[in-house]
């Protein structure tokens, strides 16, 4: 039986070249943070969810500008991130949907394999929580009074993350 084929690549070869892609965002993301709040503390923090947050407000609008995306508040968000790419690679459940809040969980993360082999864990054990701002700021594209906690995550040693987007 042949292979499939997309853009003269076998499914495997796509599939190694997915796997080498979620390395290298991992590798990069979890050294510039971690050295980030190294080099800077509690200030490197502030940067760093800043930073995030302004990264995930502009791909937010983006795609609102991009779809001609009319609708906002929290229902929007909830329905935006529903279709996003990253809603299958990491298995995303819903667990609650208001006009005021989203929940979310998984227990799926490509990323924390690397972040484990890197040591980030045990030397910024908040490190998902900084890296989830660029969630809040997808979500502040649609409703700009909405605020984020990360309320278990994988890295931190729970069974799966829990995002919680409420209005306030």
């Amino acid at each position: 039986m042949r292979s499939k084929r997309v853009s003269g690549k076998n499914i495997e070869q796509l599939k190694q070249e997915m796997e080498g892609l979620k390395e290298t965002t991992a590798i990069y993301l979890g050294s510039l943070i971690r050295e980030v709040v190294r080099e800077f503390g509690d200030k490197g923090r502030e940067v760093v969810k800043e930073a995030a947050r302004k990264g995930g407000l502009w791909q937010g609008e983006k795609y609102i500008r991009q779809n001609g995306i009319e609708e906002r508040g929290t229902k929007a968000f909830a329905d935006f991130y529903n279709s996003m790419s990253d809603v299958e690679l990491f298995k995303i459940k819903i667990d609650e949907s208001s006009d005021k809040k989203f929940v979310i969980r998984t227990n799926v993360c490509p990323y924390i394999k690397y972040w484990k082999e890197m040591g980030i864990g045990e030397e910024l054990p908040e490190f998902c929580i900084l890296a989830t701002y660029y969630d809040l700021g997808l979500a502040q594209a649609f409703n700009p009074g909405l605020t984020i906690e990360l309320a278990e995550d994988m890295l931190r040693g729970h069974p799966h993350c829990i995002y919680v987007f409420k209005e306030e």
